[in-house]
């Protein structure tokens, strides 16, 4: 926050879009296999379930959830705070309609040690990242909606695309400039098309065209328009797995910044932002 006040005269406002999500994790035996990641439901009402361990000698997991459900959101977060532990009874009730025979979603939250509850928020995208010695970076600079998983893994290819301009500009104002203009338009349209459920919009056209009722997917979403569907986010997301394994490193083995670069106090200006008192 103070750097945000430090480089901006207006700082978007926390947006919430109604949808409140509550968090846990569940032993529980695996779901086809330790790389599945599955999200039931729609905007209305969702779940997301994957594995964060192994399976034990007992072929128990431990498995993160996330549970979402939306709520008329123009009269704001109404609850005290923005993250608090809640008991599973406040909101399991919301989820009985998911059970099936490979997976009782009720159950799985019940399941929970703990549970938490969250709204989902975000902020508009910023213009820039950088001025002058000062740049945002991760959810400093780009707070999103978890809806495609890609918060810590874009703080990551912030952090390696801020080393190689570093690398290739030194310890000065250019160097944050180049990393700003490489990620902060790409990424402000990640931000925004989470806010448009991400991935899970594929879920919202299967609702839209046949009510979540079907007996063959590809008869309602042929196979491959959803590959196609999801080849557009995980190319907006940097998530191609061919293009990320065909692509050079970011940064080269062995390489280092040069500390004997002298910055320069010079930077780019941009309107509407304050300098450091």
């Amino acid at each position: 926050t103070m750097f945000w006040k430090i480089l901006f005269a207006f700082i978007p406002p926390i947006h919430w879009g109604g949808t409140i999500m509550w968090r846990g994790t569940t032993q529980m035996p695996l779901i086809r296999g330790t790389s599945t990641f599955l999200g039931l439901g729609t905007r209305a009402r969702r779940v997301i379930v994957y594995p964060i361990s192994q399976p034990d000698d007992r072929g128990m997991a431990v498995t993160n959830w996330i549970a979402e459900v939306s709520v008329d959101a123009s009269h704001g977060w109404q609850k005290s705070g923005w993250y608090r532990p809640v008991e599973t009874s406040d909101f399991v009730d919301h989820f009985e309609g998911f059970k099936f025979d490979w997976l009782d979603v009720p159950a799985m939250i019940r399941g929970a040690d703990a549970a938490y509850e969250n709204p989902m928020i975000d902020r508009d995208p910023l213009d820039f990242w950088s001025q002058n010695r000062v740049a945002l970076i991760g959810d400093a600079a780009h707070p999103m909606y978890p809806t495609g998983s890609n918060g810590a893994s874009q703080a990551i290819i912030d952090t390696r695309m801020l080393g190689k301009m570093l690398l290739q500009h030194g310890l000065t104002p250019a160097a944050l400039s180049a990393y700003d203009a490489a990620l902060c338009g790409p990424i402000a349209q990640i931000v925004l098309r989470n806010r448009d459920d991400g991935p899970f919009g594929l879920l919202k056209i299967v609702e839209d065209r046949c009510g979540g009722v079907f007996d063959d997917i590809n008869e309602v979403v042929p196979y491959d328009e959803r590959l196609a569907f999801m080849a557009r986010y995980k190319e907006a997301a940097g998530f191609a797995m061919e293009k990320v394994n065909m692509s050079a490193p970011i940064i080269g083995k062995g390489l280092k910044v040069n500390l004997n670069h002298t910055p320069s106090n010079s930077g780019p200006q941009h309107e509407g932002v304050k300098e450091a008192g």
